[in-house]
């Protein structure tokens, strides 16, 4: 019976001295899963250029001098490539390095384990291939044996492209305008429609003002411009007619018995317009008129983007037509013809 003990002691000690000699008696540290660690990627397309963020909780004892945390992109092929140390965000108390598909923040002083760390690694560039890549991130001692480390998973996907049409828009419209309506400071003296302004008999040395409401709706991006024309001064069947005001510019009105000549028909009467276009401001200043001159497009209204029809100086905007001639006009009736074109870009 003793011998056979003795037999099974010999056994064991046996066995126990092969796995010393294959295993070594202890291990000086063992390593473990952090607390918690992720990895987002500002841009998941495939080869995009992207910021990594890691996130993560040290598990064990805090982090002192010389020792170190590793982030380690998947070199696989395909792998994430350009990995630099250049603008690498470490934890405070660390400092960047980089070599191959690792990024290595070495601390300075204290990393502790009672707060979560970040570590940002930009311009990194994402494999060519769709599918799930390995972020592993790791904590070593100073003599490079690891304490603690945890692989992070991201996946690397093509771009949605998204696509829609809107279609373009544009209303214009010419309104009337009621009987003492003020525009760009004065009142008018009459009213119109959408297709007349009816100035009737005029009376001599008195001004007489007409206007019209102008609305634009569109979703032209940079807006619209919107113009006025004559096809020539008002005239009348027997070939008079009344002249335009100033075309150089607007003006203060002048009323045109000041500069009345009797040998120069174009000093008997004007006719003129102006815009409250407060975009147009610094010529079209309150009682300030231009004329006409059957040539040239006058810009009475105009915004840099959509516009919706209703909203003053965007969408919406009053021009006044002012007559006024002196007691030499020659009799008739007198007509002419105004075209607005309003023109959007987008």
């Amino acid at each position: 019976m003793l011998k056979t003990k003795q037999r099974r002691f010999a056994i064991v000690a046996v066995l126990l001295f092969s796995m010393i000699a294959m295993y070594g008696g202890t291990t000086s540290v063992n390593a473990g899963n952090m607390d918690s660690a992720k990895t987002t990627l500002d841009d998941s397309d495939l080869s995009a250029q992207a910021t990594s963020t890691i996130v993560f909780d040290l598990n064990t004892a805090d982090l002192t001098v010389g020792q170190y945390v590793t982030v380690s992109f998947d070199d696989g092929t395909p792998g994430f490539t350009t990995i630099a140390a250049t603008g690498v965000e470490c934890p405070s108390d660390s400092t960047a390095s980089a070599s191959g598909n690792d990024v290595t923040c070495t601390v300075v002083s204290t990393l502790s384990s009672t707060t979560p760390h970040t570590i940002e690694v930009p311009n990194v560039t994402n494999p060519d291939t769709a599918g799930d890549y390995s972020v592993t991130v790791t904590s070593y001692t100073v003599g490079n044996v690891v304490i603690d480390s945890s692989e992070t998973k991201v996946y690397i996907i093509d771009d949605v492209t998204v696509t829609a049409h809107v279609a373009a828009s544009l209303t214009f419209a010419v309104a009337g305008v009621a009987t003492t309506t003020v525009i760009n400071g004065d009142t008018t003296t009459g009213s119109t429609s959408p297709t007349e302004i009816a100035f009737k008999t005029l009376d001599v040395d008195t001004e007489q003002l007409m206007g019209q409401v102008l609305t634009v709706s569109t979703n032209a991006n940079s807006g619209y411009t919107v113009t006025v024309q004559q096809d020539g001064n008002m005239m009348s069947a027997a070939g008079a007619d009344i002249d335009s005001f100033n075309t150089g510019g607007p003006i203060d009105w002048v009323s045109p018995s000041v500069g009345l000549n009797l040998s120069d028909e174009n000093t008997y009467g004007y006719m003129g317009v102006a815009s409250d276009d407060s975009d147009l401001a610094t010529s079209f200043t309150a009682g300030f008129y231009q004329g006409l001159d059957g040539t040239t497009a006058l810009e009475v209204m105009s915004h840099d983007g959509p516009a919706d029809g209703t909203t003053a100086d965007a969408g919406e905007v009053s021009v006044m037509y002012n007559i006024e001639i002196t007691d030499v006009q020659e009799a008739g009736d007198y007509q002419n013809t105004l075209t607005y074109v309003c023109t959007p870009t987008f």
